[in-house]
């Protein structure tokens, strides 16, 4: 008779886990979802069965090596969480609706029924920039009824907005937007004992990158030279088309004038986008089909010509959008004309066509077998005072913003002996034959001088007598 008391008592405490209310739980379509299961039982003990409208969906047997199959319209979205919550990868229309979770231990047992209802955000349409966002999120009314949420807004700039509110349903205005609004728009309801979820949808917005503010460098004769252009963000050509396209174009305006020059390059977008060459027109800029939403173009070959602003536009049916980019052109300059001949003084410019500004520097490098002085910095204007024939070669100057290269442009030197001139060979030649002629007529003048003096010089003559008297007095 105590055997069947304790039986008895033990089965009044088995079913005295009376069914506890209904759990509410939201969750968005075609997002994830987890229904969490109440914690109870020894982990490693508990069998817990899942169930949807009176359907078992997935099953936990700890003394099974095996599981039960998954309803057909279940498989691949389900699956137990290492606490045996019920995930949902993708929740579906039908699957809004009642689940049940059963769990046993022994002779134990305990059933929990939850309530999946939906939240809805509303979708748009592609935006550009400067347009007014809107954003609405509703959640089920029976729902909403039961757990009275809190809502905020959450921006993809990482800000946080607060919207109106009517009933169950949520809404949120956001004026002259930008590409910084572009990307996932979070609803987060909170509700319940910590439960939370982030209802998201993607607002896309059609805008240009911003126009840089540091120019981009290039080396004179450089060949292929990229501008580039593209968009804000990372968007398919068929939602950029839907804003309307109408063409697009490519203008410079240069340096040393404010007057645009007519465009370079149009946009043609319809069957596939690409860039081409107007009629009747030539260009510098070369003829490309626009991929991965890229509208840059390429400067066939660089010149101190191209120094100035191009201007990158596309046209739509509402507005149009611009980006701008400033080019700077880096050019060696030489101070001696061709030939370079050896021991003449040379001087190298490494310029921009302006004053460098204080924040770049340049770096020269001397062609193999040539050396250059110890210089700390670099100047933009190196001097040789006396060029060898060593120092032929290609001479590079590199210019740097904080150890970065930002351009190399170089010139090739080409050191020749200097020629002999022939009249100079002449003047010399007929200078030495005078110096000879006139050491010859020299020598013929002292020559005769000295022969006419030996010559013209009297001498004594004595008479020379047969029988010469001796000398002393005579008487006559």
């Amino acid at each position: 008779m105590s055997f069947l008391l304790v039986l008895l008592l033990l089965l009044v405490q088995a079913h005295s886990y009376a069914k506890a209310a209904q759990v509410v739980v939201l969750a968005q379509a075609g997002k994830p979802v987890t229904i969490p299961r109440k914690p109870w039982g020894k982990t490693e003990n508990i069998h817990v069965n899942w169930e949807f409208n009176d359907t078992i969906l997935i099953s936990r047997n700890p003394t099974a090596s095996s599981q039960k199959d998954v309803p057909l319209n279940w498989q691949g979205r389900i699956s137990l969480t290492t606490d045996f919550s019920l995930h949902i990868s993708n929740v579906t229309a039908i699957d809004f609706g009642i689940f049940k979770c059963d769990q046993h231990e022994l002779v134990n047992s305990i059933s929990d029924t939850y309530k999946l209802y939906q939240v809805t955000m509303s979708t748009l349409a592609v935006l550009l920039s400067g347009d007014d966002l809107s954003l609405s999120c509703e959640i089920n009314r029976e729902g909403f009824n039961l757990v009275r949420p809190t809502v905020r807004w959450l921006g993809p700039d990482d800000k946080t907005y607060q919207g109106q509110s009517t009933e169950n349903k949520y809404t949120l205005k956001v004026p002259k937007i930008s590409s910084i609004h572009h990307g996932n728009w979070i609803c987060e309801v909170q509700y319940g004992v910590n439960s939370l979820l982030n209802a998201m949808t993607n607002v896309v917005i059609v805008d240009l990158a911003p126009s840089s503010p540091d120019p981009i460098y290039a080396a004179d004769s450089s060949s292929n030279f990229a501008l580039p252009c593209s968009f804000s963000s990372k968007i398919s050509w068929s939602l950029v088309n839907a804003t309307g396209v109408k063409g697009g174009s490519w203008s410079f305006i240069s340096a040393d004038s404010s007057k645009s020059i007519s465009p370079l390059l149009k946009l043609h977008p319809n069957p596939s986008p690409v860039w081409k060459i107007p009629n009747g027109t030539s260009s510098y800029l070369m003829e490309s089909e626009v991929k991965n939403q890229d509208l840059s173009v390429k400067i066939s070959k660089v010149s101190i010509m191209h120094r100035g602003q191009f201007t990158c536009s596309l046209d739509l049916k509402k507005k149009s959008l611009s980006q701008s980019v400033l080019v700077e052109v880096l050019q060696v300059i030489s101070s001696a004309g061709k030939p370079i001949y050896e021991g003449s003084k040379l001087n190298l410019t490494c310029t921009l066509g302006h004053p460098m500004p204080p924040d770049l520097e340049v770096t020269w490098k001397a062609p193999t077998g040539s050396s250059l002085p110890n210089l700390s910095p670099h100047p933009t204007e190196l001097s040789i005072p006396g060029v060898r024939l060593k120092d032929s070669g290609q001479w590079a100057c590199e210019l740097k913003k904080n150890a970065t290269v930002l351009a190399t442009a170089t010139i090739r030197l080409k050191i020749e002996k200097a020629p002999v001139n022939t009249w100079l060979v002449v003047g010399i030649f007929v200078g030495l034959l005078v110096l000879i002629l006139l050491a010859v007529i020299a020598v013929i003048i002292i020559c005769r001088r000295r022969k006419v003096m030996k010559y013209t010089r009297r001498k004594r003559k004595f008479c020379c007598c047969k029988n010469p008297q001796p000398k002393g007095f005579y008487k006559t």
